[in-house]
């Protein structure tokens, strides 16, 4: 692939460490000895330490961070605020304005918008990432005359069933700023279906990317067949009401003798508090880099993908980065019985089972599964090995010709 030398911009309203996509693309580009910027933003927050490291790791990189709080620079993150809410108001009036809907998602908007127009950066190829980096990416790849790449990693106007206008929002300005790419790229089959019916003509070079990773990051699993309690599995960066555990901690309850239940990420006090604590089955340990979380999951034998198809459309047909984690490290899935979720079980049936929220097809399951929990157990290393084909190292092959063709 010959892209050594060409200068590649990636754009990402949050960072690095928030958006594991983009950082599988700055990776890529390296390997194929590309000249990246990245320009990506300060969150001030639990990411912080991992993303100095990331920083640190590739030095060969020039990254500019900006501040999506008011911790570094309080006045540019107020004007971005004000402005954010007076084109709140303003959408009622110019619904159609694509500067408007931009600025109305997410003041990170106004603070790329703001940036673009002041630097000289120069690029054979401008990636974006994230709806609010998407229309001041855009503006400034037209006016440079760089081609522009959109990375959809989510539906995005599904994920606000809650909020129509923000949901309008964002629609209006994907359908301003896709048919301007050289490429589109998506998270799952249906996420580019869905989003295609948005647009009233095909897109030209719509790839679907998976979001499988290197399978260098996948331990092999260590032989468990012995009669103990079943290792059941669960991530997310926050432990939280809205993520599916409340739907299924009531149910497991009943199989406290059976089970272990460990829960990766950062603990909502209340939550904690109110369902967790109260519970002796379950193991909690804090958030953790990505690749130390990759390691550890082959120590589990299930892993739960619970998503709730009726919380927003988005959730109903993506494919999140736990269940290719899950399938990746070998575990038996129990996945809920979302459209994506279903379409990616029928591809690979011998990696788990789909489930529904009803209380009694979660019994039935749960029940089978410890009854069968020495074949789950003994099984691992057969999965693990048949889920080596799909893996980042194979899927990044269809990005690299794609970038080797749009810049050249």
């Amino acid at each position: 692939m010959n892209i050594i030398g060409k200068k590649v911009l990636l754009v990402t309203s949050t960072n690095l460490t928030c958006n594991p996509r983009c950082l599988k693309e700055l990776q890529l580009l390296l390997q194929l000895k590309a000249k990246v910027t990245v320009v990506a933003f300060n969150l001030y927050n639990w990411t912080n330490e991992e993303e100095k490291q990331i920083k640190n790791k590739f030095p060969q990189v020039d990254f500019i961070y900006l501040n999506a709080t008011k911790n570094d620079n309080f006045f540019p993150w107020f004007i971005a605020s004000v402005g954010q809410k007076i084109s709140a108001l303003l959408v009622f009036i110019f619904s159609k304005n694509v500067f408007f809907n931009a600025m109305a998602c997410s003041k990170s908007n106004w603070m790329l918008y703001q940036f673009f127009k002041q630097t000289t950066l120069q690029a054979n190829l401008l990636i974006a990432h994230n709806p609010a980096a998407f229309y001041a990416a855009t503006l400034f790849a037209t006016k440079n005359k760089i081609p522009l790449a959109i990375d959809v990693e989510d539906f995005h106007p599904g994920e606000s069933n809650h909020l129509n206008r923000l949901s309008k929002a964002i629609s209006i300005v994907m359908l301003h700023v896709l048919p301007k790419c050289v490429y589109t790229s998506y998270a799952a089959p249906l996420i580019k279906k869905y989003t295609q019916q948005l647009l009233p003509n095909k897109l030209h070079n719509a790839i679907v990317i998976n979001n499988s990773f290197s399978v260098q990051e996948f331990a092999l699993p260590m032989h468990s067949y012995s009669n103990d309690l079943i290792q059941i599995v669960w991530f997310s960066q926050y432990i939280d009401y809205g993520r599916g555990l409340e739907m299924v901690l009531p149910i497991l309850d009943t199989f406290s003798n059976n089970i272990s239940l460990t829960l990766i990420g950062n603990n909502r006090q209340i939550f904690y508090d109110k369902e967790i604590a109260i519970r002796k089955y379950i193991i909690c340990k804090p958030a953790m880099p990505h690749l130390a979380l990759q390691q550890i999951l082959s120590n589990y034998d299930i892993g739960l993908a619970i998503e709730d198809a009726s919380a927003n459309l988005n959730r109903n047909i993506c494919l999140t980065n736990k269940i290719w984690s899950y399938f990746q490290s070998g575990l038996f899935i129990v996945a809920t019985n979302t459209d994506a979720q279903n379409l990616f079980m029928q591809q690979h049936p011998n990696h788990g089972i789909i489930v529904t929220t009803e209380k009694h097809d979660l019994i039935n399951t749960i029940t089978e599964l410890i009854k069968n929990k020495e074949l789950i157990k003994s099984n691992k290393i057969v999965r693990f090995n048949l889920a080596k084909t799909f893996n980042w190292d194979n899927e990044s092959h269809h990005l690299a010709t794609m970038w080797e063709e749009v810049i050249n």
